[in-house]
């Protein structure tokens, strides 16, 4: 019997994310200590500095969970934080050099253990997640109303 599309996309799910490392900071670049939410904030910030709130609202965090974010950014070196000189109310955030370093290898890592995942695929599955995993998140981001 055929497994139901919503059984195979829970299976997929789940094995995405324990596999994509989500859960383990080692697996995002072994011997850095990255969680992933540390390393989607330094590839966010290494585009420019921002103001902690729209750090939080790319991540999808709360204002508490990013402070303690970027505290714990802060105290690996990664970032630094000041008052915005443009609106004293918020705290803006920026790379310091480790912290660009730590953006550049997670980059650079992620980029190359993707490209061996998608080499493992045939033309044809390649072509089906090209297709699939954006239409998903479409439908993902419409459900939520994110932009």
């Amino acid at each position: 019997m055929p497994a139901e599309p919503h059984d195979v996309l829970e299976l997929a799910m789940e094995g995405f994310f324990r596999r994509r490392g989500v859960l383990d900071p080692s697996r995002v670049v072994p011997g850095l200590g990255a969680s992933l939410s540390e390393s989607l904030a330094l590839g966010f910030l290494a585009a420019g500095a921002c103001v902690q709130h729209e750090l939080g609202a790319y991540l999808g965090l709360e204002k508490s969970t990013v402070s303690r974010l970027v505290a714990g950014m802060t105290e690996k070196g990664w970032v630094e934080r000041g008052r915005d000189p443009d609106n004293r109310r918020f705290q803006k955030v920026v790379l310091t050099g480790p912290g660009q370093r730590a953006a550049t290898q997670i980059a650079d890592a992620v980029r190359q253990r993707h490209e061996r995942w998608l080499a493992a695929l045939s033309p044809e599955e390649q072509q089906a997640l090209a297709i699939g995993l954006p239409a998903l998140v479409r439908a993902m981001t419409a459900e939520f109303g994110e932009d």
